[in-house]
């Protein structure tokens, strides 16, 4: 019996609607990269497409080419905000990477007891989830009240997404990744179905642009812990050095850097050494 002939498909030529050369790729792929930090692989270039072609259609330009020549004549302008908004990555969700919180939680407590006032830094804050869910760690260790003055400084690059952390309103699809109790003592339902983070925990936390590798930081404390977690991923190998030498003196002597679960820092032993999963300390103590 003859096998029937292979069915051969029609290739399908997919046309875009602007012209976007690899030259054009290129210069997004340096000009993120001075100005955020990110490097791109050569693969995203149908992503960086994707993710830009709207603001091109919005602002009537003819191609991408002409897109990167606006940038470069307003870096620091609006029109680069929103471009550095665009190729940023904003995921996230209620205790991701959920083995942190009880190390934090004990850090917490141990730390309490030689000090009237604890400070942590969320560096890659995102859209809010993960500075509340700090929060929230921090209230429910000291559930018999006498705590401690707790502040927490939430800064991201993204501008959009800072103000939905300090609005503190999340769907709830994302709420109901809460355990109820949490999500019963420390949300309101809305009118609308979507749930707000009450006032206590949206007075621990202070929102702020920071781009971490901006030569100066407007960062004027030191922090019992600092969060930087699935965001250096997105640096290069020097970029991640310049930040961790910049992270060390912020943060106290017996403080904690808690980082991404894929994130590793060997390179760094100088200013940090692997405490626990994904958890370092100080290398050098004063």
């Amino acid at each position: 019996m003859n096998k029937p002939p292979p069915v051969v498909l029609p290739k399908i030529e997919y046309t875009r609607e602007f012209p976007f050369s690899d030259a054009d790729f290129d210069r997004i792929r340096k000009l993120i990269h001075k100005e955020a930090g990110i490097s791109l692989n050569p693969s995203k270039k149908d992503m960086v497409y994707g993710r830009l072609v709207r603001r091109i259609r919005d602002l009537k330009l003819a191609n991408f080419g002409a897109y990167v020549d606006l940038l470069e004549r307003s870096s620091g302008q609006r029109e680069f905000e929103v471009f550095v908004n665009a190729l940023t990555t904003n995921l996230t969700f209620f205790f991701r990477e959920e083995h942190h919180f009880p190390i934090l939680a004990e850090h917490l407590k141990q730390k309490a007891q030689a000090s009237g006032e604890l400070n942590i830094w969320c560096a890659a804050a995102s859209t809010g989830e993960e500075p509340y869910s700090l929060a929230m760690t921090a209230l429910e260790s000291f559930p018999n009240g006498n705590r401690p003055r707790i502040s927490i400084l939430a800064t991201d690059l993204d501008t959009m997404v800072l103000e939905t952390g300090r609005k503190g309103i999340y769907s709830a699809e994302k709420v109901a990744r809460l355990p109820p109790a949490l999500a019963a003592k420390y949300f309101d339902k809305l009118p609308d179905g979507d749930f707000q983070a009450r006032a206590v925990l949206r007075d621990m936390i202070t929102f702020s642009r920071l781009n971490l590798i901006d030569g100066n930081w407007a960062v004027r404390k030191t922090f019992d812990a600092i969060f930087c977690r699935n965001v250096m991923i997105y640096f290069d190998r020097d970029t991640q050095f310049a930040v961790l030498k910049k992270f060390s003196p912020l943060l106290k002597p017996d403080g904690l850097l808690f980082v991404g679960h894929s994130e590793n820092f060997y390179f760094a032993a100088e200013y940090f050494r692997l405490r626990g999963k994904t958890v370092y300390e100080r290398a050098t103590r004063p």
